[in-house]
């Protein structure tokens, strides 16, 4: 009744953002903050209005392996630059010293005036190049304790004792983590950088991704087949002398008999004396 009395009409509202919808182009990578330019609030969250909200470390995540559109991607600088953090990208930063790694990645950190971070988000943002030099410099002795920095693990093989990465081009990540390809893992894994816990599971989750396949193993040398040649320099054993005969001498027609001494035929004794 009242849509009839007062002609209510249909309105239009605003135009809504376009939404983001994933499209694979492996081969334009996006820099959602801008050419030279990086997230340094990996866990900000950011949302077009009404639409899902995202990780400011996923949405950097999915520019870089191609799955913005482009036209969507040219918009984000301006968009995320202040929620995400976005700054100029240096040379990558070992935020707990060279050889050693973050402990507790859950630990909260902050710079004086700054707001806090995850001490694996700083850790993360060191391998990306968002953290200055000079405060590079500092930070080993201001989270040593805090981060509970520790030295690298011993070497992890990501595709299983006994095997290799086939695919070294293709992406893998782990849940609410940047990809990385399969050679950059195989890498990392071989240099001691991955945490004993995470490389325990790895083989069964990038197996099909990173075709992981076994090694051939070398085949041993052969052994070589003993010589029978004779040993150098060893002196012929002589043929043994033959056993003297017992044959006649020749030209006789019988044996030569030796003469004995055998008393003469006939000889008597000497008798006795008489008493």
């Amino acid at each position: 009744i009242v849509g009839v009395v007062c002609d209510c009409k249909n309105i239009e509202g605003p135009d809504e953002p376009p939404i983001i919808s994933p499209t694979i182009s492996p081969d334009k990578s996006c820099s959602v903050c801008g050419e030279g330019k990086g997230v340094s609030d990996p866990s900000a969250i950011f949302s077009f209005p009404s639409q899902p909200q995202a990780i400011c470390r996923d949405l950097q995540s999915d520019g870089e392996n191609g799955l913005l559109p482009e036209d969507q991607c040219s918009i984000l600088p301006s968009l995320i630059v202040n929620v995400c953090r976005c700054v100029p990208l240096g040379p990558p930063c070992t935020i707990c010293g060279e050889g050693k790694q973050v402990g507790t990645p859950d630990a909260l950190f902050a710079f004086p005036s700054q707001p806090e971070i995850k001490c694996g988000d700083l850790e993360e943002n060191g391998e990306n190049g968002v953290i200055s030099e000079d405060q590079c410099i500092v930070l080993p002795r201001l989270i040593g304790t805090l981060c509970d920095c520790e030295s690298f693990g011993e070497p992890c093989t990501v595709c299983g004792e006994g095997k290799k990465v086939g695919n070294p081009d293709a992406i893998f990540s782990f849940p609410s983590q940047p990809g990385t390809t399969c050679r950059d893992l195989e890498d990392r894994g071989e240099e001691g950088y991955i945490p004993d816990g995470e490389c325990a599971v790895l083989p069964e989750l990038i197996s099909l991704v990173c075709e992981c396949y076994a090694a051939p193993t070398a085949s041993p040398a052969p052994t070589p087949s003993p010589s029978s040649a004779p040993t150098a320099g060893a002196v012929p054993t002589p043929a043994p002398s033959p056993s003297p005969s017992s044959a006649p001498i020749a030209g006789t027609d019988t044996p030569t008999t030796i003469p004995t001494s055998a008393p003469t035929a006939g000889a008597l004794p000497t008798p006795a004396p008489s008493p």
